[in-house]
């Protein structure tokens, strides 16, 4: 690995939850805020995408939502205009599947870009029996395709689009496996509500990638989502980001979660004796991310202590790993009393309790338990009240579940995609 901090791409900030701690018993809970800030783009110059586009065309993408516009051409025109945010020599292949598939566009450089928007207009009109959802199938072809081109400074992302359910789950869990093992990642968007939230966050979360909502009845929705993706993707500037995490002796680290630019809970590796491995996946040029670390601290004399340090590994394109060198994280003790608290911890603290109040919300919901959800989302009622203007959504969806259970006796599933969609929605906040 190419060594020296001073050199580091990624620069890490470090704070603890308080200035200082107390622990009068054995051991505290305590948390601390890590934020990677990327400086000085990543790759010396833009790293290559290398896309495979697989899309759902059964029967029901032609359903119209009250919009007059069929799901499938609203998906049609997001993906051509998604495609403003690549750069001529990316590369995109296109699988259109329904009850089988068929790759309609073998990888293809961006610059053929009256070619692409061709294939993309005409998807339905291919061989492909729109009577089911194979989406497994669709996966396989959307790989192979990426595989052609695997490595090389290249970023591969396999973007998956159902409005339904799909036969062969087990199989499109094995592929995100697979996918995450060869360094291909994946994008999953669910359109509409008919589609098996479990199955598509699995997936996301086996090929270290990520979930997307798109609400049918909002028109605007699919070209938010696509441009997001799209324009997130060609802004990476490193890839397989890992976080090293080495505790002293007696801490424990118990969790990590990022929280920034969204919320959601990162496995962690241990490949020897209290050093801790989280594959972050990719990280934008110049866009900070941030991980809220759950930690267990033992008892000490008044005094500052390191209690672990911090490493980041990456690769910037040219295939050699990066490091940013080795970071002390630190804490003061002192047995006068708690410190004051740092608020910009605390806020996403806060937002981590409501994503895990979601998590209680969504398993209240599945297992009919009217007075569990009734209560689990009236405390995020109130925890977002608490939090003020940056938690309206949440607050407001928590709200529309009580309604809904007030005048139905049922929580709809559009509402539960809604408030699972918010409620791991994070961004840098002021904290003042």
């Amino acid at each position: 690995m190419t060594p020296s901090a001073s050199q580091a791409r990624i620069h890490i900030e470090r704070m603890m939850y308080r200035s200082s701690i107390a622990v009068p018993g054995d051991s505290a809970a305590s948390y601390a805020l890590l934020k990677l800030i990327p400086a000085g783009g990543g790759a010396p110059g833009p790293l290559g995408l290398n896309i495979a586009l697989v899309l759902d065309v059964s029967g029901s993408m032609y359903e119209e939502d009250g919009t007059g516009i069929p799901r499938l051409r609203r998906i049609q025109d997001a993906a051509t205009a998604a495609l403003n945010y690549l750069r001529p020599s990316d590369s995109l292949a296109i699988v259109a599947f329904a009850h089988d598939s068929q790759v309609v566009l073998p990888s293809t450089a961006i610059a053929d870009r009256q070619r692409i928007e061709d294939v993309i207009n005409r998807i339905d009109m291919f061989n492909v029996d729109p009577g089911g959802t194979a989406m497994d199938q669709g996966i396989v072809m959307g790989m192979t395709e990426v595989e052609k081109q695997l490595g090389g400074g290249k970023l591969s992302q396999v973007v998956v689009l159902t409005d339904g359910e799909t036969s062969g789950e087990q199989a499109c869990r094995q592929l995100a496996q697979q996918a995450g093992e060869k360094g291909i990642r994946f994008t999953v968007m669910g359109v509409g509500t008919e589609w098996n939230a479990t199955l598509i966050k699995d997936l996301a979360k086996l090929a270290n990638g990520k979930w997307a909502y798109i609400d049918v009845n909002d028109p605007e929705a699919a070209q938010k989502v696509f441009a997001e993706e799209f324009a997130s993707l060609a802004a990476t500037g490193f890839l397989n980001v890992e976080m090293h995490l080495r505790a002293m002796k007696d801490i424990k680290i118990k969790r990590v979660r990022m929280v920034v630019p969204e919320i959601k809970e990162l496995p962690l590796t241990e490949p020897e004796e209290r050093h801790l491995v989280a594959q972050l996946g990719t990280l934008e040029k110049d866009k900070p991310s941030r991980y809220i670390l759950d930690l267990s601290l033992p008892r000490r004399p008044d005094g500052k202590f390191n209690i672990a340090t911090i490493e980041v590994t990456y690769d910037t394109g040219s295939g050699r790993r990066e490091t940013t060198g080795q970071f002390p994280l630190e804490v003061q003790y002192t047995s006068s009393g708690q410190g004051y608290v740092n608020a910009e911890v605390a806020k996403h603290i806060d937002e981590v309790q409501i994503y895990e109040l979601n998590k209680n919300l969504q398993q209240a919901i599945a297992t009919n338990n009217a007075a569990e959800v009734q209560r689990v989302a009236q405390t995020i009622e109130k925890k977002g009240e608490l939090m003020g203007p940056r938690a309206a959504k949440k607050t407001m969806l928590a709200r529309q579940v009580l309604d809904e259970l007030n005048r139905g006796g049922r929580v709809s599933k559009k509402t539960q995609l809604a408030v699972d969609d918010a409620a791991r929605a994070a961004e840098e906040l002021p904290t003042s």
